[in-house]
């Protein structure tokens, strides 16, 4: 009878089901642990991106120009020689010219010439300017950026020789006037580049001289007041 129990409660068991563990599933498992370790690693940190200094441009320095304070220049001079005794138009001469500017508005020049045309005076007889000299303070007035006028006070020495020849009238003058005296003048530079200008003036050389001139026929003559003044175009180099 013992036997038949424990096969019924057996059997009991087998339907009946009991408070039986279940199985372990062991992938499901690992697949929750890795997604734990995944949550719990954290991220490396992105390095910052390294930012390369631009570099601060480098002004860009003009070159320095130094002025060109010299000069050197050559002016073609037309004349006017004038005598108590009348005047002498049409004579010419060449003027070379040096100079140095201090600045805008103020210089100095010297300057020499030589004669290569001559002509009729009216008193007679012919006139020819020989050589001349000449020193001068140069102030000046700009007038924009390529212009100035320009004045020249100073000193200057003429050397004019007048002949006779044979078809000259008695009355005609004969000797050499050698004198200086106070000389001024006004002039317009204009300036073609940084080198080069051309200039446009007029200089009164002589102002207000004596001499005593031979005349043809016999006897001398004082001429007073004697006046020669230049006037014409040249060009200028600046070094």
């Amino acid at each position: 009878m013992k036997r038949i129990l424990l096969a019924a409660a057996a059997t009991s068991v087998l339907f009946a089901g009991g408070d039986v563990e279940p199985l372990v599933d062991y992938d499901t498992q690992d697949v929750k642990q890795a997604v734990e370790v995944v949550k719990e690693v954290k991220p490396a940190p992105v390095p910052a991106p390294v930012v390369t200094p631009t570099p601060a441009p480098v002004p860009v320095i003009p070159p320095v120009v130094e002025p060109k304070n010299w000069y050197v220049g050559l002016d073609g001079m037309g004349a006017q020689f004038e005598t108590d005794s009348g005047k002498c138009n049409g004579l010419g001469a060449l003027v070379a010219k040096l100079g140095y500017d201090f600045n805008d508005y103020f210089g100095i020049e010297g300057r020499a010439g030589y004669g290569v045309i001559d002509a009729d005076h009216d008193a007679g007889g012919k006139s020819k300017i020989k050589e001349n000299y000449g020193l001068y303070l140069k102030p000046m007035l700009p007038l924009g950026e390529s212009a100035h006028i320009f004045g020249l006070l100073g000193y200057a020495k003429a050397k004019v020789e007048s002949t006779w020849d044979s078809t000259s009238t008695n009355g005609a003058l004969a000797g050499t006037l050698n004198e200086s005296s106070p000389s001024f003048g006004l002039g317009l530079n204009y300036d073609i580049n940084d080198r080069w200008s051309v200039v446009a003036e007029g200089v009164r050389l002589l102002h207000k001289v004596d001499h005593v001139y031979d005349i043809k026929g016999g006897g001398t003559k004082s001429e007073k007041d004697i006046n020669l003044d230049t006037y014409g175009l040249g060009i200028n180099y600046k070094f």
